[in-house]
């Protein structure tokens, strides 16, 4: 019986559309975007890896309820793990530098966004 490969980008998927994104939750989110940083990707796998990361910003920065415990930071974690940091970037306090430059675009927008 053959086993399935499983595949850590689609954890993240799930983590990230139908947990963080829905209702706040996701406590796995941290993990399984972790265990996709030295993983080599196709070019599509890094765009889907590129919008999945760009929903987790906007769902931080937007939706009203977060579990407390994601948005307890690591600090054991590298500030350039910016999902280890959750919390810092729901109050506006995370490094934008240290983004990738498509996320800091975005936490930029809605940081002033949410300053008016």
């Amino acid at each position: 019986m053959a086993t399935k490969r499983l595949d850590p980008l689609n954890f993240y998927r799930e983590y990230a559309e139908f947990q963080l994104a829905t209702d706040g939750e996701g406590l796995g989110l941290r993990s399984a975007r972790q265990a996709l940083v030295n993983r080599s990707l196709t070019p599509q796998e890094q765009q889907s890896l590129a919008d999945l990361d760009e929903l987790v910003i906007a769902s931080v920065q937007d939706n009203p309820y977060i579990n407390p415990v994601l948005l307890k930071d690591d600090a054991t974690q590298p500030l350039h793990y910016w999902w280890w940091h959750l919390g810092k970037l729901r109050v506006g306090a995370y490094p934008a530098e240290l983004l990738p430059e498509q996320l800091r675009a975005i936490y930029r927008q809605r940081e002033l966004a949410h300053a008016f």
